[in-house]
């Protein structure tokens, strides 16, 4: 009798034993699926077009990125007084203008990019995000491997860009660059020490914000910002090349005589 009795409480024990090791693992197992949860990755996918006001002359004779026209260097200066643009206080007629873009089909470079009336597409990867532009069916990698810049890379138009997540937002850091392109349509100009931070967040399902800081020494004597603003569209972006300027052109004839 005693040794059933031992045998029915050894029993028991081993229930118990078995049913706090089950709850712990499960409550072990609990933890790293809210983990996952609170940390998965922010989706910015989909056709981006920029959301902004019908362009007006007034507009372009201040800037086309901000309000004020930004603090330049002697060296900046001087560069800012070759350009010949189609936009601005002294707009030039797009046959006598020196734009990179209309007259080289040079790629328009970073920020410019965003100031053609064309969309853009984000594509999220493992370690990699990836930016397809209409306009001149450009790409733009942004690799957030975690994995240092290349040093050996020679300047490019669109710069080398790295980019890690911040909460909600993707911050792309890109360097670099050449001293060919334009900041924007008006001709700003900038040097090979150009440094761009943007700062991507998605405030609602079909609208994203770009605030974006522009550092470069030798062109501006403080670094300064500006805000851009974008709209998800149910969009496929198209194959569009630049053939000697002509598409370009032709939009750009288009804008001013909507402008008038």
């Amino acid at each position: 009798m005693r040794n059933r009795l031992m045998g029915i409480l050894l029993g028991l024990a081993m229930v118990l034993s078995c049913s706090a090791g089950a709850f712990a693992q499960a409550k072990k197992s609990d933890a790293p699926a809210k983990s996952v949860s609170a940390s998965k990755t922010p989706d910015l996918t989909g056709v981006w077009m920029r959301d902004a006001p019908p362009a007006t002359a007034m507009q372009y004779w201040i800037y086309e990125l901000n309000q004020e026209e930004p603090p330049m260097t002697p060296w900046g200066l001087e560069r800012f007084k070759t350009v010949k643009s189609s936009f601005g206080s002294h707009m030039y007629p797009l046959e006598e203008t020196n734009d990179p873009v209309l007259h080289g089909c040079f790629p328009p470079g970073v920020p410019r990019v965003y100031m053609h009336p064309f969309p853009f597409q984000f594509i999220q990867a493992p370690g990699e995000i990836v930016m397809l532009f209409e306009v001149d069916s450009l790409r733009r990698e942004i690799y957030t491997d975690g994995k240092p810049r290349d040093p050996d890379l020679l300047p490019l138009w669109m710069g080398s860009s790295v980019g890690r997540w911040e909460g909600d937002t993707l911050v792309v850091d890109t360097n670099n660059f050449n001293d060919k392109t334009w900041l924007d349509r008006i001709g700003h100009p900038h040097s090979d020490q150009l440094h761009v931070i943007e700062r991507f967040r998605r405030t609602a399902h079909d609208h994203l914000v770009d605030d974006i800081t522009i550092d470069d020494p030798k062109a501006y004597t403080k670094p300064w910002t500006a805000r851009l603003e974008f709209k998800l569209q149910p969009w496929k972006l198209t194959e569009q090349f630049c053939e000697d300027g002509e598409t370009f052109m032709g939009l750009e004839k288009k804008e001013a005589s909507q402008e008038k």
